[in-house]
């Protein structure tokens, strides 16, 4: 049983602090917020993650995670590893605000008592790690103390959505260290997190700073890929789907992260891709091919945005608009970088009439458009609106039928996920734009079946 103190309740603090709690850890968070203190304490999330709040009532209730308001509480208890769980937003040139980090090494610096390993957890850019060590080291400096202790790197990987089944049973575990002791301190931490032994890494404390982003950039760059693929499916009479299944099958491709859309969005992706262009620069090598990622992931969800502007020009004044989908993913309420912001905003300059519908992250967009848009369930959405744009593919969203859409006005979706079939939204009389697969409009059913087995049909159709 080890003694963790980790800083910071966002989402990555709570979901580490409480699957650590899991295993039989004694954990102490540290949140500056009191009212966001008693709100946990009661059990309550501050965004949605299926399952993470009752696994926090269980840690509560078997007294294995306590909450305090500052640093110098929670080292007063001599943890032996502290987590930094904080967050490091994109300034507005791309690079990583890491102003809290340093806050932290400071506080630590000012507070600590006996040997720790600090580890940062937050998404840092490369050297982020000596700096810290640095601030420590001066901090105990001042107060004429002389403290052993390490720093590592041990970056988070989880998605949004799923993050208890990526922390407890993860598919690898990178750390960067320095000292025999810091890495013997993480093998046993995370030993009953390991199946295997390959899946526990370890590197200098550098190279696993540059995993993270390197993992994200590449997972950014499949997804900006296959866009730009879809864009050319569409032009040529391809299908992204049959594409997609041709690569995907290759076992040195496969077909994760390989499904066209709108873009990608969320805390982590679009702010790593920038962060990591702003390392390149800072290091005299330019990232010239994650900077065409980030371009190609801004022109997607632009081009997608003016396709619908295309079709119905300065008659959005006149039209009622729905919208399925808020989230920039589903199983999550994170409407950071979503695609519905940009495509709402576009709508509200055409002086729209939106109704808007998403399981978990209405609040979220009603703090940014207040009364501009109106919400409805998915199903009233249908019966009220015009045309429908369908912009995050909850699972909810395709139990419909195509049949079900033929009560939209003017029998028209924009779909930005490509949640259902365009040869049955075409015999059903239904103009489907989607991505990449819009030339199969003008192939018939019968021509389709051909190349498809029933099985076949039964997953394109979703």
């Amino acid at each position: 049983m080890s003694r963790i103190a980790v800083i910071g309740a966002g989402y990555v603090g709570l979901v580490t602090g409480v699957c650590f709690a899991q295993k039989n850890n004694f954990v102490t968070i540290i949140e500056k917020d009191k009212n966001k203190i008693e709100s946990l304490l009661a059990g309550k999330v501050p965004f949605y993650e299926p399952g993470l709040d009752d696994l926090l009532k269980n840690a509560i209730n078997q007294n294995k995670i306590v909450f305090v308001n500052s640093i110098n509480k929670a080292l007063k208890d001599n943890p032996q590893i502290i987590f930094s769980c904080v967050g490091t937003p994109s300034m507005p040139d791309g690079d990583a605000d890491l102003s809290a980090v340093w806050n932290v090494a400071t506080e630590v610096g000012k507070n600590l008592n006996d040997y720790c390993l600090f580890i940062n957890k937050s998404t840092v850019p490369v050297g982020t790690a000596k700096k810290v060590e640095n601030i420590i080291s001066q901090e105990l400096k001042n107060r004429d103390l002389s403290l052993d202790f390490d720093v590592a790197s041990n970056p988070e990987f989880l998605k949004e959505g799923d993050a208890l089944n990526d922390f407890l049973m993860p598919d690898r575990i990178v750390v960067g260290i320095k000292t025999d002791k810091a890495k013997k301190i993480l093998e046993n931490l995370y030993k009953p997190f390991v199946s295997k032994k390959d899946q526990f890494i370890c590197m200098n404390i550098e190279s696993a700073e540059l995993t993270k982003y390197a993992s994200n950039a590449m997972l950014a760059t499949r997804i900006s890929f296959m866009n730009q693929l879809a864009l050319l499916a569409d032009k040529v009479g391809a299908d992204i789907f049959d594409v997609k299944n041709g690569i995907a099958k290759d076992s040195r491709i496969g077909s994760a992260f390989l499904n066209p859309g709108i873009g990608y969005g969320g805390s982590c992706f679009p702010k790593d891709v920038k962060a990591l262009i702003k390392i390149g620069e800072k290091n005299n090598q330019e990232m010239s091919m994650i900077r065409v990622v980030d371009k190609v992931n801004d022109y997607q969800r632009q081009n997608f945005i003016n396709k619908i502007i295309s079709y119905y020009g300065r008659n959005l004044s006149e039209k009622k608009v729905g919208i399925w989908g808020l989230s920039f993913k589903p199983e999550t309420d994170d409407i950071r970088s979503a695609p519905s912001i940009d495509v709402i905003k576009r709508l509200l300059d055409y002086e729209a009439d939106i109704i808007a519908y998403d399981p978990q992250a209405q609040s979220n967009i009603r703090n940014i458009f207040d009364n501009k848009i109106k919400f409805d369930s998915a199903k009233n959405i249908l019966n009220k609106v015009d045309f429908l744009i369908i912009l995050t593919e909850w699972k909810e969203f395709l139990n419909y039928k195509t049949n079900d859409f033929k009560i939209l006005n003017d029998k028209v979706i924009f779909d930005g996920r490509n949640c259902f079939d365009p040869i049955k939204m075409k015999s059903a009389g239904i103009r489907y734009f989607n991505i990449g697969r819009n030339n199969i409009n003008k192939i018939t059913f019968e021509e389709k079946n051909f190349f498809y087995s029933k099985e076949d049909l039964n997953e394109i159709s979703l």
